[in-house]
């Protein structure tokens, strides 16, 4: 989740599509945002379902679509933090 809000507060692009790539790495094939991940293996993570975090998701890609639509069409494979 503080991924999202990460995302959700940065200015600067670059920090943004981290966090985008960040998040789509680690949904450990579930498709859903998780709570918190073990940073070196994002199949350890808690609760299988969390409505906040993914409702938080939901919100973050809202908030790009309305304010920097371009981000979510820019590649995220190769982007590391």
């Amino acid at each position: 989740m503080s991924l999202i809000v990460r995302g959700l507060t940065a200015t600067d692009d670059a920090t943004i599509l981290k966090c985008l790539a960040t998040l789509k790495r680690t949904h450990a094939g579930t498709g859903f945002i998780h709570e918190a991940f073990e940073k070196d293996d994002a199949a350890k993570f808690t609760r299988d379902w969390f409505a906040w975090a993914n409702g938080l998701f939901g919100e973050f890609i809202l908030h790009l679509a309305a304010t920097k639509p371009k981000l979510l069409q820019a590649p995220l494979d190769g982007i590391r933090v």
